[in-house]
């Protein structure tokens, strides 16, 4: 799944708008055990170098988290000649129901590093980020802690004729500190915050390192649409490994909105296959 800044950021390059444009994604996601996770978000463009939005979403399963749990993030962008910087600052509020709750940061680096003929490119995005969690552990006795963890990401994306996109990314996550291997009870804060993991659903497992590929193929100038396909393979530090395939279809449905129906196929080991599907609503006002 495509990240929320790096789309606003392609968007903000990419389709016309006056400088002061405002622009909305509404990103919903259902599938297994009931989940259900809404994300909405506002953006606006002011000026050609700046991008600031506003985002707030939460989730929901039969599988521990039945109460909502909601987050709120603060996304900024800034756009140079070649290159795009983003920071997005999360909070996970304390909620009466799980009692635990999060914040930090991600910061991407975003640039170019071919421009070829043909509209063919290469682009490398570095990201990291930060969180401090508050949430139970259940070893040797159940007690609330906090503690801190970080993540690093590496992304290229090879793109061909703008016909073709190869994406490739390799995460590793930092031990978290303060709580030895303890395992965790029902944290607030998904992981996906700090890195790419390739899933619709929350994971709250805490990872060891994460890597995922996706490959789309634009259908213009005949559709104005892009299929896409991904894979990822997830390992955690307190639970079995997990795989994860996506498959999805982008449609341009004219010049101020677009639509992004997905699916994905999530799996641990020694568990069956889930299934969750994907909506993702953009328009330009």
């Amino acid at each position: 799944m495509k990240r929320l800044l790096l789309a606003a950021a392609i968007a903000a390059l990419t389709v016309p708008h006056a400088p002061a444009a405002w622009w909305a994604e509404n990103d919903y996601a259902t599938g297994s055990n009931g989940f259900k996770k809404n994300s909405l978000t506002v953006f606006r463009s002011s000026s050609r170098t700046f991008t600031s939005g506003l985002n707030v979403s939460f989730y929901k399963d039969s599988a521990g988290y039945r109460d909502r749990v909601y987050s709120f993030r603060l996304p900024l962008m800034y756009s140079g000649s070649n290159y795009f910087v983003t920071l997005k600052p999360f909070l996970y509020p304390v909620s009466p129901y799980l009692r635990s709750g999060a914040a930090g940061g991600k910061l991407n680096l975003l640039t170019s590093l071919s421009e070829g003929r043909e509209e063919s490119y290469t682009h490398l995005m570095l990201s990291g980020a930060w969180a401090r969690q508050k949430a139970f552990i259940s070893s040797p006795v159940s007690e609330r802690k906090t503690f801190s963890q970080s993540a690093v990401e590496v992304q290229v994306e090879r793109s061909f004729y703008s016909q073709f996109f190869f994406l490739a990314s390799a995460a590793g996550f930092s031990k978290p500190s303060g709580i030895s291997n303890s395992a965790l009870s029902r944290p607030a804060l998904d992981q996906s915050e700090l890195a790419s993991l390739g899933t619709f659903r929350q994971l709250t497992a805490i990872p060891e390192w994460a890597l995922t590929a996706q490959i789309a193929r634009s259908m213009k100038p005949e559709y104005d649409s892009h299929l896409y396909v991904g894979y990822s393979k997830i390992s955690f530090r307190q639970a079995d490994r997990a795989s994860s395939a996506i498959a999805g279809l982008k449609l341009g449905l004219n010049e101020k909105s677009a639509l992004d129906l997905a699916y994905n196929a999530y799996k641990q080991e020694r568990s069956t296959w889930k299934s969750y599907y994907k909506i993702l609503l953009q328009i330009f006002f």
